[in-house]
């Protein structure tokens, strides 16, 4: 498995999980979980997360999931499964949780993630 985190300001990281090989993974040949996490003094909170934890049949794409601390919690698929696009997808969602002004932080981080597919 590969693990990391890579820092969008001094107050956001993304943390990646990227599995071994796995067949049922039919697209992406491996499931991988991508965290939006908020570094505060003495802890870290869960914002959001992308995964692709469904391996039904036309359900391979990944999907957003929202801290269950919010008023709501939503649940959205990410409508393609090239890569390119869902990163575009998933730096538009962390835009939205923490701001404008750090939009170009986020693609920078976004950048870094390499493809879940091998």
């Amino acid at each position: 498995m590969e693990r990391g985190s890579i820092n969008i300001n001094k107050n956001y990281e993304l943390e990646y999980r990227y599995f071994d090989k796995d067949a049922n993974y039919k697209y992406f040949n491996r499931k991988f979980e991508i965290y939006l996490i908020e570094r505060k003094t003495l802890k870290k909170n869960y914002v959001l997360h992308m995964d692709n934890c469904d391996t039904t049949p036309s359900k391979w794409s990944p999907h957003i999931h929202k801290a269950s601390n919010v008023n709501k919690k939503l649940y959205f698929g990410v409508t393609t499964l090239n890569w390119n696009d869902i990163k575009n997808s998933f730096a538009d969602c962390i835009v939205d949780e923490i701001g404008e002004k750090s939009r170009e932080n986020i693609k920078k981080a976004i950048g870094k993630l390499s493809s879940p597919k091998l």
